[in-house]
């Protein structure tokens, strides 16, 4: 019963952000109902790839991805392909450690843009590029993201939405949408490579429905509420869900050594 209300609550509000919420169930996962690791990264990327599938058909039918923002997903989305394929393939080679400080880094700076932004702070407008220039870029940041994606079994929104935000200026509802076309072909490949390298395990399976049907019914709901939520609150939203994140992986970069000596 646990799982399927979390379930239900992540799903509401990764659908109102445009995140496929893998962040937010992984402590739940790994430490509430004791999973392996290898069965949390296949389960979270299931349940990521059907809110985002679901989420995503809902957004673009409200509008939601204008033509520019597709073409700069679709150059992103090049480069998300081949950084999952090697996040899935080095899952077991990164330097954990340090890849999770310089994530809190980057959040840490992305929370305190948002917060300027919700105190109506002037925003610094985005360097104009050109396409030669954007779409590159657009790719450079594919493959970063979607090796953390591939590596750790996460969609990535919470670090793609800030790029599109900041880097390419998008709104935040069209970068939340644009974050899902993108995640759907990532989370693809990661569990392709996953398939490829193990059998996906009959818990995982279980665990990958029962937390994510309820996922994609809290993924309905904010559909209905993303229509009329105001760009500040669906920013504050996403501020508290990246200091979520920042909190579990301080958490987690502080417990490690001692687990390990």
């Amino acid at each position: 019963m646990i799982a399927v209300l979390s379930g239900f609550f992540i799903g509401v509000l990764a659908g109102l952000v445009g995140l496929g919420g893998a962040e937010e169930r992984i402590p739940f996962i790994l430490y509430g109902l004791n999973f392996p690791l290898y069965d949390m990264i296949v389960a979270n990327l299931f349940i990521s790839l059907a809110t985002s599938t679901f989420s995503f058909v809902l957004r673009t039918r409200a509008g939601f991805l204008p033509t520019s923002a597709l073409y700069l997903s679709l150059a992103m989305i090049v480069g998300s392909l081949v950084g999952a394929y090697l996040g899935a393939v080095l899952s077991h080679r990164l330097p954990e450690r340090r890849l999770k400080a310089l994530i809190v880094l980057v959040l840490s700076l992305v929370v305190l843009r948002l917060a300027i932004d919700i105190a109506g702070g002037i925003p610094v407008p985005p360097a104009p590029f050109p396409a030669y220039i954007e779409y590159p870029l657009a790719a450079f940041f594919g493959v970063l993201i979607g090796i953390i994606a591939g590596s750790v079994g996460v969609a990535g929104g919470e670090y793609r939405i800030p790029v599109l935000l900041y880097v390419f200026g998008l709104g935040i509802k069209v970068a939340g949408t644009a974050s899902q076309f993108v995640t759907l072909p990532t989370v693809m490949v990661a569990l392709a490579k996953h398939r490829s390298k193990r059998i996906f395990s009959r818990q995982a399976l279980v665990l990958s429905a029962l937390m994510g049907i309820p996922s994609v019914a809290g993924v309905a709901l904010s559909a209905l509420l993303l229509v009329s939520a105001g760009e500040e609150l669906i920013r504050l939203i996403f501020a508290c869900i990246l200091l979520y994140t920042i909190a579990r992986l301080l958490l987690e970069l502080r417990i490690r050594p001692s687990v390990s000596g």
